[in-house]
């Protein structure tokens, strides 16, 4: 086995860090207006580190719930909290701040670039223009309580890998991903993360947020306005979501 091989095989801990970021801030939740009809709920994180591109940061992570941004984040020490909301949430809550902050500056940008690193390696490629592009999280649909985990790797423009919830492994999306492949179902850790973490926790948590989001709601009964000033913008056209957006 390569040097090479043997460094991609310990990144699993640090890449199985990477999904253990506290992301509270999903009280964004509290104001969705949801509160009666089915939906498809859904939790994701994107992640982009690349190489020889100087008007872009080497590494980018952004959090999104039901399709809203709420985070975003890069390895030049910027965090912008998207939501008013996540916002009052970190204010109450500094810690969380903190233990983003240590993620998004710091560890997650060391394990990502250090993977796109070793991808060109394995690859034989110059330092040139490189990116490496990864998703995961899952979605949940309230009513026929369907699940689906997914997670996916880019290199360079093309799909890479991508994660098969059915077998637990990863399926190379061209040959030469085969190797990265062979390497990456040997990661105990990180299979565990997904087929227990995310199938498991991430559910468990956007079912929490969700039935207390409704209940929260149903509670005060926010106006459109309040909701705008707490999310930024209202979650629903006028009349669209009642009485709590109407």
């Amino acid at each position: 086995m390569t040097n090479n091989s043997k460094q991609l095989i310990q990144l699993g801990p640090s890449l199985t860090r990477l999904h253990q970021i506290k992301m509270r801030t999903l009280l964004l939740l509290l104001l969705f207006c949801h509160v009666s009809s089915p939906v498809l709920h859904s939790r994701k994180y994107f992640i982009t580190a690349s190489t020889g591109i100087s008007n872009l940061p080497g590494f980018i992570a952004t959090l999104e719930i039901d399709e809203l941004l709420v985070v975003y984040c890069d390895n030049n020490k910027n965090l912008d909290v998207k939501l008013n909301i996540a916002k009052l949430f970190f204010k109450l809550n500094p810690e969380e701040l903190n233990s983003y902050k240590q993620n998004c500056f710091q560890d997650l940008p060391n394990t990502f670039l250090t993977f796109l690193y070793i991808l060109m390696s394995l690859f034989i490629e110059s330092e040139d223009v490189h990116v490496l592009q990864h998703v995961h999280g899952l979605e949940w649909d309230d009513e026929t309580e369907e699940v689906k985990v997914f997670a996916q790797f880019g290199y360079d423009g093309e799909d890479l890998l991508e994660w098969d919830p059915n077998s637990f492994t990863w399926i190379a999306q061209r040959p030469e991903a085969d190797i990265v492949k062979e390497i990456m179902d040997a990661d105990k850790a990180l299979r565990n993360f997904f087929e227990v973490y995310v199938a498991q926790n991430y559910l468990e948590w956007l079912k929490n947020y969700v039935k207390y989001g409704r209940s929260f709601l149903l509670r005060t009964g926010f106006s459109r306005t309040q909701a705008t000033l707490l999310l930024g913008s209202c979650p629903g056209p006028a009349g669209s979501c009642p009485p709590v957006c109407g």
